[in-house]
């Protein structure tokens, strides 16, 4: 929605005023500049699902020592993508594609019975701690399986317009 005050309207990202050059501008020349942020990371092995990374005393789940360590490599490989989220608090919205590359199928040519989401929820919360970033912000979720015979998974971020 615009906001039109006096040849004046509010700019759709950044929510401040700015005088238009054409009838139809919507983002102040600021935002413009401004790319849109994208971040591509390659995770080199498989990563295990949730059921095998805690175990359970009493009502609460610890974090076993494997997944800890787990945890620590995949924050290196998200540090050396050198890249970094900038959060806005009013118009930052996330769209993160998770793709698991492995072989999903049987010998028999059947598709195995293998469930990605327990595993795209410790790499989101693997990555989204190593970027320093609440997984609030996530609008979109895409969840892909990709069929190879090498394991590894890649999870794309970008922000969404």
């Amino acid at each position: 929605m615009i906001k039109k005050l006096r040849n004046k309207r509010i700019c759709s990202r950044c929510n401040k005023w700015f005088q238009p050059f054409g009838k139809f501008n919507k983002i102040c020349d600021n935002c413009k500049i401004v790319k849109k942020q994208v971040i591509r990371i390659k995770i080199p092995f498989k990563t295990p699902t949730i059921n095998h990374l805690y175990w359970h005393r009493g009502n609460s789940k610890i974090m076993k020592k494997d997944a800890l360590e787990l945890k620590k490599t995949i924050s290196k490989i998200v540090s050396r993508c050198n890249k970094e989220i900038v959060i806005n608090e009013k118009t930052t919205k996330l769209k993160v594609i998770y793709e698991i590359y492995e072989d999903w199928y049987t010998k028999q040519a059947k598709v195995k019975r293998k469930d990605i989401d327990n595993r795209i929820k410790f790499l989101q919360d693997a990555i989204f701690d190593a970027l320093e970033v609440d997984d609030k912000y996530i609008f979109e979720s895409i969840n892909r399986k990709m069929q190879s015979n090498e394991e590894f998974s890649i999870i794309k971020i970008e922000e969404l317009e």
